[in-house]
């Protein structure tokens, strides 16, 4: 199992590191080895040691499951459909490779409340490391992420980007390491590690800041409302309170200057600058992604095809929805709908302290990051970025499906003696 682990942490790194300036192929795309060597691995340690019913614990008992068989089968019945067939089967395969090994993968992985902290805290550090890249270019004029992989660290509009040469994929990177890193910070009892996780936090929401992303901002509040209610850190929901509130006066009383993320929320309330003519697209956008839902209903145009139907330059509708509608049709759709009702289902239940264990730190921040996520897909291009899904399939992972029952959690407190209360040593 330490051969796994270690596997699935380079996956994680490759993950969201997400570019190819350094590799020159994506590192998304890099991570399906290490994934796949890990499946790989895992099934040899269930066939020697068990459980010998690791095809339905892993695949058919998952609540993932359905939602992954639509989506695929969507796609397959809207192949035919595609402009350009060889991109459409390229997106099915990819696609093929979520839902089948690194949804499942994550599910048996996660079998242990101490591995499952380690994945999101691991997550986390790796996000707070590339924000504090683009927190050193703040300081340096751009000049680290120049000097490391040659390209610009803003873009012309003064938005902050890291690696990724766009501060859109840097923004998804954050939405999801800010849960991540706003729970231990909230839970850890030694004072050295609680500093630790403070600094990283404040990393990410310089981050935020910079990247000139309003929906990340939007998570991280939302985050940090559900994060502070499943914890019940009353103090923190006053103090968000007071932050939204300042916020909003500042942005009323004038012109601001300051970072991008701000001026960009200013500039769309006034309606001016990049801010507003960002809207305008999102709006295009959807009322064109509309209008070929409606030529096509039930069965979709084919995977990434929205490129060849419309003349504004996107690549993407801007709304999970709406791109999973168009490209995998009615049932494609459907999919996502039966993601979101899980993930706001478990949010819920977890939120009025439905199972004990539910309100443990790591299941929280997974909660917050899966809540995150789904706010982001309102407006965010495109669907297939693997941190988006890393929390989702964490949140369904076997270590909080099979402890429902009062035998289960006495079993696990019994065999985790003496550690925290994430079973982490």
């Amino acid at each position: 199992m330490v051969v796994a682990t270690g596997l699935y942490l380079v996956a994680l790194l490759l993950i969201t590191l997400f570019t190819d300036a350094i590799f020159g192929v994506n590192a998304q795309s890099l991570a399906y080895a290490p994934l796949a060597l890990c499946l790989m691995v895992l099934v040899y340690l269930a066939l020697v040691r068990g459980p010998r019913d690791f095809i339905q614990r892993w695949w058919t008992s998952s609540p993932m499951m359905a939602a992954g068989l639509l989506f695929l089968g969507g796609l397959a019945a809207s192949m035919p459909n595609a402009h350009e067939l060889g991109l459409a089967g390229k997106d099915f395969l990819r696609w093929s490779f979520v839902w089948l090994v690194y949804a499942p993968v994550t599910r048996a992985i996660c079998d242990r409340p101490g591995r499952c902290a380690l994945f999101a805290r691991a997550a986390a550090v790796f996000v707070a490391g590339f924000a504090g890249l683009a927190v050193g270019d703040l300081f340096t004029g751009g000049a680290l992420t120049r000097s490391a992989v040659g390209r610009a660290a803003m873009t012309y509009e003064g938005r902050y980007q890291s690696l990724y040469e766009n501060p859109g994929i840097f923004a998804g990177m954050l939405i999801v390491g800010f849960p991540l890193a706003v729970t231990p910070a909230l839970t850890e009892r030694g004072a050295r590690r609680r500093a630790a996780w403070l600094l990283g936090l404040a990393v990410i929401l310089t981050g935020m800041l910079l990247s000139g992303s309003r929906a990340a901002l939007v998570t991280a509040v939302v985050t940090t409302v559900v994060v502070a209610t499943a914890l019940r850190r009353w103090w923190l929901l006053g103090l968000t309170g007071a932050v939204v509130i300042g916020i909003s006066v500042l942005l009323s009383t004038g012109t601001l200057e300051g970072p991008p993320s701000l001026v960009r929320f200013q500039q769309g309330l006034v309606g001016s600058g990049t801010g507003t003519r960002s809207l305008q697209r999102r709006m295009l956008i959807w009322s064109v992604a509309g209008e070929l839902i409606q030529r096509r209903p039930v069965v979709g145009w084919g995977g990434a095809q929205l490129r060849y139907h419309q003349h504004g330059g996107f690549k993407r509708a801007h709304n999970a929805w709406l791109d999973a509608w168009l490209d995998g049709g009615l049932l494609a759709a459907l999919a996502m709908l039966i993601v979101a009702a899980a993930v706001v289902r478990r949010a819920w239940l977890t939120l009025r302290g439905e199972h004990e264990h539910w309100v443990r730190p790591t299941h929280v921040a997974l909660v917050g990051a899966c809540l995150a996520v789904l706010a982001g897909w309102m407006v965010r291009a495109g669907i297939g970025s693997r941190i988006d899904w890393l929390p989702i399939f964490m949140l369904f992972g076997l270590n909080w499906e099979h402890c429902g029952s009062g035998a289960c959690e006495a079993r696990r407190d019994a065999r985790v003696g003496g550690k925290d209360n994430d079973g982490a040593a």
